[in-house]
């Protein structure tokens, strides 16, 4: 009884729709993500989000907006440094992603919820967003599309090129910091649906998956947003059936997806039938 008032519940719907456009905005940025190669970037940005998330609820500021600020400073300096130091940007991420999780854990650890405000920003909890968060939520998404939709052509360009771009005269600076800002909007607004830890799961596993089973941008950002919205809505619907953490429950989909387009990968498979008629080509001898 108590699962079958679960699934009639407004608060199901309410998780549903959060669940959604968190999925979507995710999906959508993290096809920029992938095809640049800013995956580890991602997972930095996520974490600085985290960080300034509990410093805003600890100043009793709305934690989505210290994530944001904290995420979009920490993209565009980080972003800068790379941009210069080419060489050095691994090395710089991996600093910074250790250094922003010490900081949240010691803000957490200064929290007098300890547990409560680790599990709601480490793990997300979906199941009790407010509708005034759904709201900040839907605007963040409705702003962070429209820029991307604004400035499309650009971002694509600077996605598949970028020294062409920049040799073609375009400003290829401020669009790769609008890519970065938009990547840490995303990631500070999807804290308190799945976390600061599953965040990169989203942003990253349904573009990855779609990134195998089609060759346009187009294409990508469609099964990305129908992969990360499936994963998002089965978690949801699963949660208090199998008593998992929802979030948990989509980011295991999300990775399967990306395992099973891996393995069927249409991509992959013409280019290793290339790969080995061009090792026939070259030595004469079939393998």
């Amino acid at each position: 009884m108590s699962v079958v008032m679960y699934m009639l519940s407004p608060y199901l719907m309410q998780a549903l729709l959060a669940a959604s456009i968190a999925s979507v905005v995710t999906a959508v940025v993290g096809c920029f993500t992938v095809l640049r190669g800013l995956s580890s970037m991602g997972a930095a940005i996520a974490h600085t989000a985290l960080a300034g998330a509990v410093a805003g609820y600890l100043a009793g500021a709305p934690p989505y907006i210290g994530g944001a600020i904290a995420a979009a400073l920490f993209s565009l300096a980080v972003a800068d440094i790379g941009l210069k130091e080419k060489g050095r940007m691994e090395t710089i991420i991996g600093m910074s992603f250790g250094f922003t999780t010490a900081i949240a854990v010691l803000l957490i650890a200064m929290t007098s919820e300890y547990m409560v405000v680790a599990w709601r920003f480490l793990v997300g909890d979906v199941l009790g967003v407010s509708m005034r968060e759904v709201s900040v939520l839907a605007l963040a998404t409705a702003a962070t599309i429209s820029a991307i939709a604004l400035a499309y052509k650009e971002l694509k360009f600077i996605t598949f090129d970028f020294e062409v771009a920049e040799a073609m005269g375009l400003n290829v600076r401020l669009y790769h910091y609008l890519m970065l800002t938009l990547i840490a909007l995303a990631s500070a607004v999807c804290l308190r649906v799945v976390g600061s830890i599953l965040t990169v799961v989203f942003l990253v596993a349904p573009a990855a998956a779609a990134y195998q089973l089609t060759h346009t941008l187009e294409r990508m950002m469609l099964l990305s947003v129908a992969f990360s919205l499936a994963s998002a809505t089965a978690g949801v619907l699963l949660a208090v059936p199998l008593n998992l953490p929802p979030s948990a429950l989509g980011g295991v989909i999300a990775s399967l997806l990306y395992f099973t387009s891996v393995a069927y990968s249409y991509k992959a498979r013409v280019c290793e039938k290339c790969a080995r008629q061009f090792r026939i080509a070259k030595e004469g001898v079939p393998r």
